[in-house]
């Protein structure tokens, strides 16, 4: 039986975490409504990822009750699907196969599947392959196998950190559709503008302790920001920081590049301190060619050139000695050694300028000073294993060791994904610095805004074809959304200042 609309589906009181001598949750408290989207918000190490996992039951809280109205299910960020099983299979995990005599239905299992579907007004065919589908696709996916428990509450914990602007906005619609039925979301995420219009309420949280919860209807994006870093401060960059034009002869080229992923070849060229993003939807081939230039993935044919030497792509330490870093966009299997210390992670690769001795000391004196250049939180326990910290937390310890030089060539991957809205702008803060000491900057994002306001120019994607080449004014969010869905010809999209 669904909750009435408005009734209380899950109520936290006094929930309270210790973790050694730090306070993780400092007496928080959070009511979830029937029907409703309730955004947590917070920066990394706030405290939301500890209190999603006492909801999970996966760590015990050390005070406080929570008290449900019905049963709760997770959506996390990697979404736990089986990509070369279909839609239907991938729900009837969770729900269990229909049966005829005693054995598996597949025609049942497969109409009782797009009942599911219908109910949250998802247009996906239940035979569809899931590694076939769009992420968004994906996601809600996932959300009808949560939805197939007959889970009253769902928490989606940061689902969206890879969804670019037009896919964002069909989650929400779809999402809005799912409430109908008297459904609550739990939405973690750190992009604010998709609170809006999408959540009822948010709920902000900031070292530990519940700072507000508050009606969405009404509030202003600063409002929202000051809560979250606890000062008026609009970190969450809206306008595109003013750059000089980069001239003089080319630092990178890239000729004939092509590989898994691309479906012709890639070729430009970028002067010393410039920013040059590949963005599209998801599958797009962004990703793909920022792993060629960053050593994760051998290209099948094409060269690259640093300073007039080739690039030894495919061969990552090699890579590293020839002034090439990379950031990957995937931390959790490829960006660190989550049971090696932070320390060590920001030590794992030798740079130029390490010297030959190196002891623990000096190593510690070094990642305390990356630490706090980088706002991890804690801002002094270097010797905690990397595991303990918050996904955004992970994130910049690796994006640390890869700038803790001065690059020639800088690869990034989604720099900002899963980031909190202070990290962000002061990420983006270090890499126009990078940028500004000459280093050459090859981003893949699928955040839009992000594109928008940091990249010098923009290559966009589409289906591993460069669709258009955006610069100067045609630079925008809008813009880039309307070449990474193949609307327009290239020539109507590209302006140059």
């Amino acid at each position: 039986m669904i909750d009435e609309h408005g009734a209380a589906v899950v109520e936290i009181r006094g929930l309270t975490k210790r973790y050694g001598g730090e306070l993780a949750l400092d007496h928080v408290d959070l009511e979830l409504r029937a029907g409703e989207v309730h955004a947590l918000l917070g920066e990394n190490g706030a405290g939301k990822s500890t209190l999603i996992k006492i909801l999970a039951g996966v760590v015990a809280a050390d005070e406080g009750s929570i008290e449900t109205r019905g049963s709760l299910a997770f959506v996390h960020q990697d979404l736990g699907l089986c990509e070369h099983l279909s839609v239907a299979e991938n729900v009837a995990l969770a729900m269990g196969y229909e049966r005829r005599r005693r054995l598996i239905s597949f025609p049942r299992t497969e109409r009782r599947v797009a009942e599911k579907l219908a109910a949250l007004s998802i247009d996906i065919s239940p035979r569809a392959l899931v590694g076939e589908l769009a992420q968004d696709e994906r996601v809600m996916v996932a959300v009808a196998r949560a939805f197939a428990l007959d889970a009253r509450a769902i928490v989606l914990d940061e689902v969206s950190s890879s969804l670019p602007g037009p896919e964002v906005s069909r989650l929400s619609e779809a999402l809005r559709a799912a409430r109908r039925s008297g459904v609550a979301f739990i939405y973690v995420t750190h992009r604010l503008s998709e609170i809006f219009g999408l959540a009822d309420r948010v709920t902000v949280l900031r070292d530990g302790r519940r700072i507000v919860t508050e009606e969405v209807a009404g509030l202003r994006h600063d409002d929202v920001v000051a809560w979250i870093l606890g000062s008026a401060q609009a970190a969450e960059e809206r306008q595109a920081v003013p750059r000089p034009r980069r001239e003089g002869e080319p630092r990178l080229r890239v000729e004939g590049l092509i590989g898994p992923g691309l479906a012709e070849p890639v070729s430009f060229d970028a002067a010393p301190g410039e920013v040059v993003a590949f963005c599209g939807l998801v599958g797009c081939g962004a990703r793909e060619l920022a792993e060629m230039l960053g050593g994760a993935r051998l290209p099948t044919s094409g060269r690259a050139m640093l300073d007039g030497a080739a690039l030894p792509l495919g061969r990552p330490h090699a890579l590293r000695a020839a002034g090439c870093t990379y950031v990957p966009g995937d931390r959790q299997h490829a960006g660190g050694v989550f049971t090696l210390s932070i320390r060590e992670n920001l030590f794992l690769h030798r740079h130029a300028g390490d010297g030959f001795v190196r002891g623990p000391s000096v190593e510690r004196a070094g990642a305390r000073a990356l630490v706090e250049r980088f706002a991890v939180r804690p801002p002094r326990a270097v010797d905690r294993s990397l595991a303990t910290l918050s996904g955004g937390n992970q994130q910049k310890v690796i994006a640390g060791r890869a700038l803790r030089g001065v690059p020639k060539l800088l690869v990034v991957d989604d720099p900002t994904a899963g980031v909190d809205v202070g990290s962000r702008a002061q990420m983006h803060e270090i890499m126009r610095r990078a940028a500004d000491d000459g280093t050459v900057l090859v981003m893949a994002s699928t955040d839009f805004e992000e594109v928008a306001a940091q990249a010098d120019r923009a290559l966009v994607l589409s289906h591993g074809r460069v669709h258009a080449e955006l610069t100067g004014a045609a630079l925008t969010e809008e813009r880039l959304a309307q070449a990474s869905y193949g609307a327009g010809s290239p020539e109507s999209l590209l302006t140059v200042e």
